[in-house]
């Protein structure tokens, strides 16, 4: 006689909610169109509440039309449910997410996250309708907090582009622009990304692009980043610093392209870096944890006229501080690290005025950096830059992958994938391939850290089909496949299927749906 497999009640937990439609997990995507106009988005957002507190469906895409011009009259708030806006297929300019003013002269960000917050193909501005500079784009305000940055356009803001409110968030942004942060008047507020001392979580900068910042592109405030990936990004006219992590447990630091970052140079009151880390605080030691750093195949440089032109007591920015310097000692990666000028298809120009009239006490209103022309006016050119460079220069084979250092979207090469490659940030289970399928099909799973683990294979009545996985593995990224098979080695007849990934920290389930 077979003898009947028995299930946990976390198993029969995650099968309930699946069959329930309950979780985030199955719940059928559910596409909204958003038409372009004033308060449109926000009162589609926000009306997806229903009077009891629940959401319409969890997993909702918002889609914005291509061109479209979304005017916001309050700050867009996700409440504990995760928020997507992305825009739709096809051509044309990215939409414009923009704050507007009401009666009363009042605007606000556009966003304030207190769940997870994907922007997808989108620009959003801080400039709001009436030419009014606001302070932080996305404002991050509860812990744990997921934002994810895909090929969109964060530009314009008074102080920082993203602001970390709270402690144990990811912030991922890739493919993306973030331009114009801050002001000369007052450039210690120009940050790209501002963790307000909380520790975080993740942070990767992969495949972007910062330019006239005058802070940095990366504040640390004092927390830890427990995982830092920054790796292709082209950074062109940071006043101050470059990049600054802090204290970071891991971080890799590669194939990044600055030009004139730090042009204020530094001095004994301004002691400003390039990039700058930190080491790992003694109470993080003492519960097991050893910092890695990886800093290398790097470009740093300023334009020559203006390292001559700084004022008296004032000094070229230095590349490292002490702790990066020593990582870069340690890895023997100094010839990986080079200061070669580059001639972009299209730049902002050389902010030699911008430093001069800084120091210049005669001018009181200072000058900003050149904008090229970009706006966030409806039909006005967004991005006027393009910050590719010829392929005889010899960055262009600097990186670790022998690809261009920088952002590589300008020429049209993915990122290379070395040994060093990134390791998963977090635990994923992702959407099995194909699906439909006959007879097998491919599932797909993330550990950012060795732990047990199991994969299992469930019919929609809860009972265990098959456990495809079921031991310990290491860090990294894993691909199994299900043959359409149960436990006994018969095929199994169509139908829907769960299947289940189980870690020592991680329990996720997703549906396929097998058809013969």
């Amino acid at each position: 006689m077979k003898k009947s497999s028995t299930i946990s009640v976390s198993t029969l937990l995650v099968l309930a909610l699946i069959i329930l439609g309950t979780s985030t997990i199955v719940d059928a995507q559910r596409i909204v169109q958003v038409p372009q106009g004033v308060g449109t988005l926000d009162a589609t957002v926000r009306g997806d509440t229903l009077p009891n507190g629940q959401r319409v469906n969890l997993n909702t895409i918002y889609e914005l039309q291509k061109g479209g011009y979304y005017i916001t009259l309050s700050s867009i708030e996700n409440v504990n449910y995760p928020l997507y806006i992305r825009a739709a297929a096809g051509g044309g300019k990215k939409p414009i997410i923009r704050p507007g003013v009401s009666g009363g002269g009042v605007s606000n960000r556009p966003f304030q996250a207190r769940g997870n917050l994907t922007l997808e193909g989108v620009y959003v501005t801080n400039l709001d309708e009436q030419n009014a500079l606001l302070q932080n784009i996305i404002r991050l305000s509860a812990d744990n907090v997921k934002l994810t940055i895909i090929d969109s356009h964060l530009d314009r803001d008074l102080q920082a582009a993203i602001r970390c409110d709270a402690k144990n968030q990811k912030v991922i942004i890739k493919n993306s622009i973030i331009s114009n942060i801050g002001t000369m008047q007052s450039p210690d507020n120009g940050r790209g990304v501002d963790d307000r001392g909380n520790d975080i979580d993740t942070l990767i900068y992969e495949n972007n692009t910062f330019y006239n910042l005058t802070s940095r592109i990366l504040r640390d405030g004092g927390g830890i980043i427990k995982y830092c990936w920054i790796n292709h990004n082209t950074v062109v006219n940071v006043a101050q610093w470059g990049c600054s992590i802090g204290a970071a447990i891991e971080a890799h630091f590669r194939n990044n392209l600055f030009i004139n970052t730090g042009f204020l140079g530094a001095s004994t009151t301004n002691v400003w870096f390039m990039f700058d880390t930190a080491a790992l605080p003694q109470s993080w030691i003492d519960q097991g944890y050893t910092q890695k750093l990886r800093i290398h195949n790097n470009n740093f440089y300023v334009s020559p006229e203006i390292v001559a032109a700084l004022p008296t007591g004032r000094t070229a920015t230095p590349v490292f501080n002490a702790h990066a310097q020593a990582a870069v000692d340690a890895g023997g990666w100094g010839s990986t690290i080079k200061n070669a000028a580059v001639t972009f298809t299209a730049s902002p120009g050389v902010p030699l005025k911008v430093m001069q009239d800084y120091f210049n006490t005669a001018v009181t209103t200072k000058t900003d950096m050149d904008k090229g022309g970009g706006s966030p006016d409806y039909g006005k050119t967004q991005m006027p830059f393009i910050f590719g460079y010829p392929t005889s220069s010899a960055l262009y084979t600097a990186g670790t992958a022998n690809q261009p250092l920088g952002d590589l979207n300008y020429f049209g090469i993915p990122v290379g994938v070395t040994n060093d490659q990134i390791i998963a940030s977090e635990f994923q289970l992702y959407a099995n391939y194909p699906n439909p399928f006959n007879p097998s099909t491919n599932i797909k799973y993330a550990l950012p850290v060795a732990s047990n683990v199991k994969v299992e294979i469930f019919n929609m009545l809860g009972q265990l089909v098959n456990t495809i996985v079921n031991q310990y593995q290491q860090a990294g990224t894993y691909n199994v496949v299900w043959n359409g098979n149960d436990l006994s080695g018969n095929q199994v007849s169509t139908g829907v299927y769960v299947y289940k990934l189980s870690t020592d920290n991680f329990v996720s389930a997703k549906k396929m749906i097998l058809v013969k």
